[in-house]
């Protein structure tokens, strides 16, 4: 609970568009997409059918000064060994703002006959309870799952869609904004105790976010 706590407290981030500047105003909607675009990192090849998995997402330069930084909390459940579907539903206070966070996709599982190292997902998630803006992404990826010693990999790329509406205030944002935002992911895990502790980041040509987290497999 204390590490729950300490991780929906971690963030940095904007959600606010009071700085006016234009750059700025696509940087808050660019970035927050992007932070949406993270999916869990469930092995296909475990057995365990329940994981949830807090962490933290950063960018890895700094926008006006700070590196922006983004907490992350996913559930994920295998229905079949060949599917599980995938969950975000929290909530942090940040400043002025309480941004509202929930989403839900599915992961596929394929490959040969007994092992199944690909996977695909689709996530949908609204970020809500802004005050200047509401978002929805819609996350497309493929990752290929490899092992090396006592490090699982996830290697891939997405894609994400998203649509943005601004509110009426005291700021020059754009009525809605839309966009798409291609990547290249890497995750890494390792076991330790009873936990797997993972990295790892998205690239795009524009920026570039690493994130860090703790997996629980629950049974």
């Amino acid at each position: 609970m204390m590490m729950l706590t300490c991780i929906l407290h971690s963030q940095s981030a904007e959600f606010r568009f009071d700085n006016g500047d234009d750059g700025f105003v696509r940087s808050v909607v660019n970035r927050s997409a992007f932070w949406l675009s993270d999916s869990p990192a469930m092995n296909p090849t475990t057995s365990n059918r329940v994981i949830l998995q807090p962490g933290f997402s950063s960018s890895l330069t700094r926008l006006w000064g700070e590196y922006w930084t983004y907490p992350n909390l996913d559930i994920g459940i295998k229905v079949t060994r060949n599917l599980a579907v995938t969950g975000k539903l929290f909530g942090f206070s940040t400043g002025k703002e309480s941004p509202q966070i929930l989403g839900a996709g599915f992961q596929y599982y394929f490959g040969g006959t007994d092992t199944l190292d690909w996977s695909t997902s689709i996530q949908r998630v609204d970020l809500k309870g802004l005050n200047h803006f509401r978002l929805t992404s819609l996350t497309l990826d493929i990752r290929k799952w490899i092992s090396w010693k006592f490090i699982h990999f996830r290697l891939g790329m997405g894609s994400n869609f998203f649509k943005e509406v601004s509110y009426s205030g005291n700021h020059n944002a754009p009525a809605a904004m839309e966009g798409q935002i291609n990547f290249i992911g890497v995750d890494a895990l390792m076991r330790y105790t009873i936990v797997n502790i993972g990295a790892g980041t998205r690239i795009h040509p524009g920026w570039t976010m690493v994130t860090f987290f703790i997996q629980k497999e629950l049974f």
